[in-house]
């Protein structure tokens, strides 16, 4: 039996200070989509206790996605406040 797969979607301000959480840790999580509409660079973290330049580098205005990660993430700005939108591919029970 095949199982549907319900996208989640939602916006975070992202700032330079320290880390914001943006996904737990899921099992069922089949893929997500991180759009930086910001001015300022921002990293993908897989700890709250990293800072930037430990993580992922995702550019102003370009997408990132992953098809494989089913862990915890956080996200940390360059500078600034940035926003953030997310899509989460997640299966349904």
């Amino acid at each position: 039996m095949s199982k549907l797969v319900k996208p989640k979607i939602g916006a975070f301000e992202v700032k330079s200070d320290k880390p914001t959480q943006i996904l737990d840790a899921d099992c069922k999580r089949k893929s997500f989509l991180l759009v930086n509409k910001g001015d300022a660079t921002i990293e993908l973290l897989s700890s709250p206790h990293q800072k930037f330049g430990d993580g992922i580098p995702i550019a102003p205005q370009v997408p990132y996605d992953n098809d494989t990660a089913t862990g915890a993430f956080w996200l940390i700005a360059e500078s600034g406040t940035q926003n953030v939108r997310l899509e989460v591919d997640v299966e349904e029970q």
